[in-house]
């Protein structure tokens, strides 16, 4: 159950850091 929470939590995280901080893209993508 983690995982999908983490999953979406990092997809959601990923969308709205994209546009703020791309450059934190790299490390959310590693998660």
């Amino acid at each position: 159950t983690e995982d999908m929470v983490g999953h979406k939590l990092g997809e959601f995280s990923n969308s709205r850091t994209f546009r703020g901080h791309t450059n934190k893209k790299e490390g959310i993508t590693s998660k």
